[in-house]
Order: structure tokens, then C-alpha cells, then sequence
């Protein structure tokens, strides 16, 4: 369930942030080019996913691609439940910035390392290099419960900046193929469904500001490739999202997935990625 957020952070991000934010970030347009340069071009991305929203796509959440999605392996291992308390192996994000804990207790539970072993949903799992330091030091401190011993998780970072499309869709491929790995996704998700102009939120000063830098992470679940012959090279990627408010699992193309996971995160100036995890004897 989800946790009420609280009384500092609502201040925080109702009182101070609204203020501060805009002003922070019209310094840095107006002063760097680079921070610039990179805002014009996020925008530009997501204005156009906006234009064209994959959460408007008849594929979206397409009741038989998620039949064709279920009965492969790669999600299979998702839909079992936790042996040592009979809980889902998949779980939403209890607050808003726990997406990286989530991910990291979804995954590893797929992998077999015990829920009540893997620390409770936090936040601060901003970065993959983080977010990877972190998994593989849950996995290690879980490791000598239930049937983990002798075991070690090993992760691979694939920036969308530094692999060509192609080379992102093998990497796609054989993570989702080797049954002892799991993919994490860190990736710009309004670049797969725009600004999502809804409600009062997009009244808030900070609205623009989430949408064009919040990263996300989330579990890559399967691929289902599309039967039309010019898409042969663009297969549908399932993800399921962290966040409740996307009802779980949702297909993307995959060419629109490597645009999200290309951009840039202004604080490190580096593109996003997809983490692959492997479960190895030690």
C-alpha cells in the first residue's frame, strides 16, 4: 500500500521547491549552454511523445500481448509469489522516489533471494551505479539464506548513449533470454507518454521540471516482436512500471523505449540505461 507522505517532504515540495525550483533552473538556462542545450532537447522529446503517447497505443496494455507476454519465461518468473511469505514478487512503489528500491526487491526476489532477506522500499536509488552498488550488496548480505549460498549478482550498465539501437535491442535480447537475469530499466517515462496534461498537478511549478528530468525505474518483463514485416527490428518491450497510477505492465515499441533510456540526466550528464542482473555462482 501506499505510505502518506510526510508533513517535512509535503513542505518541502509544496512550500519550498515551487519557489526555489524555477528559479534555480532559469539561472542555469540563462547561464549554461550545455544545461541548455540538453532542456531544449528533453523538451523537444517529450512534446512529441505527447503528440503521440504510447499510453493512447491500441498496444498499450493490449490484452493479447500480455497473454503472449505471460507464457514466456522471462515474465513467468515475475508471477510466482515470494516462498518465504507467499507474497507477489511484484510490487508497486510505496512513495513517490522509491522506484529504484522497488525495482531492486522485484528483481531480486525473481532471482530467489527471500523478501523478508531484501530491506524494505527506500529511497535515494537515483543513479545506476548506485542502484547497482545497492543490489549487489542486498544480494550479498542475502546470500547465505534459503538456497543462495555460494551465489553473487553481477551487473552490467548499458547506456542508451553509448550502444547503437541495434546493439540496445541485442543487449535486450540476451538479458531477457539467459533465465538466471533480470533487466532493470532507468529511463525518462515521459518520453513514452508526453506531459500527461491531467488534472491539478499540471497547474504545480514543478510539473515541467518532473517531466522533463524524473528518471524512473522499473522491471523489463519480455519482448513480444510485431507482426507487421517493417517491424521486424521493432518488437513491443514490456515493462512493468512502479508507479500504480500506470496499472502495471504496459508494451512499448522498442524504438521509443531506446530514445527514453538515451536521454540525458542533467545532474550527471549522462544518458539513462538498462542494467542487466545476473545471478552467478560466487
Amino acid at each position: 500500500p501506499n505510505q502518506p507522505m510526510p508533513l517535512t517532504i509535503k513542505l518541502l515540495f509544496y512550500g519550498v521547491l515551487p519557489i526555489a525550483v524555477p528559479i534555480i533552473v532559469s539561472y542555469k538556462m540563462l547561464t549554461d549552454k550545455s544545461y541548455r542545450l540538453t532542456t531544449t532537447t528533453l523538451f523537444s522529446l517529450v512534446n512529441d511523445a505527447t503528440k503521440k503517447s504510447c499510453a493512447e497505443e491500441w498496444y498499450f496494455q493490449d490484452v493479447g500481448l500480455l497473454q503472449k507476454l505471460w507464457s514466456q519465461a522471462s515474465a513467468a518468473a515475475y508471477i510466482q509469489k515470494s516462498a518465504d511469505n507467499n507474497t507477489p514478487l511484484l510490487e508497486y512503489q510505496v512513495r513517490e522516489g522509491y522506484c529504484g528500491s522497488a525495482t531492486q526487491r522485484c528483481i531480486l526476489k525473481s532471482l530467489g533471494y527471500p523478501s523478508n532477506s531484501i530491506p524494505d522500499q527506500k529511497g535515494g536509488e537515483s543513479k545506476p551505479e548506485l542502484w547497482c552498488e545497492h543490489v549487489k550488496q542486498i544480494a550479498k548480505e542475502s546470500s547465505h539464506l534459503d538456497d543462495n549460498e555460494g551465489t553473487q549478482i553481477e551487473t552490467t550498465i548499458v547506456r542508451g548513449s553509448d550502444v547503437t539501437y541495434d546493439e540496445f535491442l541485442s543487449k535486450l535480447r540476451q538479458g531477457l533470454d539467459n533465465p538466471n537475469c533480470r533487466i532493470c530499466c532507468n529511463y525518462l517515462r515521459s518520453a513514452l507518454t508526453g506531459f500527461e496534461l491531467t488534472g491539478l498537478w499540471k497547474f504545480h511549478p514543478l510539473f515541467f521540471v518532473v517531466k522533463l528530468y524524473g528518471g524512473h525505474f522499473s522491471p523489463i518483463l519480455g519482448m513480444v516482436e510485431q507482426d507487421v514485416e517493417e517491424e521486424k527490428d521493432n518488437p513491443f518491450i514490456a515493462i512493468f512500471d512502479t508507479n500504480h497510477k500506470y496499472n502495471g505492465t504496459y508494451f512499448v515499441p522498442c524504438r521509443r523505449l531506446y530514445e527514453a533510456v538515451s536521454s540525458i540526466d542533467v545532474g550527471s550528464k549522462k544518458s539513462r540505461a538498462i542494467i542487466l542482473v545476473e545471478k552467478k555462482s560466487a
